[in-house]
């Protein structure tokens, strides 16, 4: 066999599959283009550190083969798995952003309502009798007294 009865018969023979992988990247772009920075972002990560995908894998609690398709850039990722990764890698792939937008994963202390009486404070019970969580109440819109003057 010459080496054109060999391209001849490897020959790609229709764009369908083509024109579906095409179809696919640009009905999906939205999402496509962070998965592959977060790939990058993995990547390089993995190389600083050191670590194979086996024992990245290792540390996610999944297969090597999840951590290849992870690396692919090509998937959809949940935020389970980008929170897992954060973890293993020490890496800022979400926290930052989310700071920046005035989101913060530290827990702040629960918010005191103003009929909270564990204060001790008289003047600030006192203030407090006509509200409720911080709400005054509702003025009654009932029928009115008719009482003759």
């Amino acid at each position: 066999m010459n080496t054109t009865d060999f391209l001849k018969a490897n020959e790609h023979k229709g764009t369908e599959d083509f024109v579906s992988k095409a179809q696919y990247l640009k009905d999906n772009w939205i999402w496509l283009r962070y998965s592959y920075a977060i790939a990058v972002k993995v990547r390089r990560r993995m190389t600083e550190m050191g670590i194979t995908q086996k024992q990245l894998a290792d540390s996610l609690g999944c297969s090597q083969q999840h951590i290849s398709i992870l690396l692919n850039g090509r998937v959809n990722m949940t935020l389970e798995t980008l929170a897992k990764l954060e973890k293993a890698l020490s890496l800022d792939l979400i926290e930052s952003h989310l700071e920046a937008s005035d989101y913060s994963l530290v827990p702040t202390p629960a918010p005191v309502y103003l009929n909270d009486v564990s204060t001790n404070d008289p003047e600030y019970i006192r203030g407090t009798k006509s509200l409720v969580d911080g709400f005054k109440p509702r003025k009654k819109k009932g029928p009115k007294d008719n009482k003759q003057v």
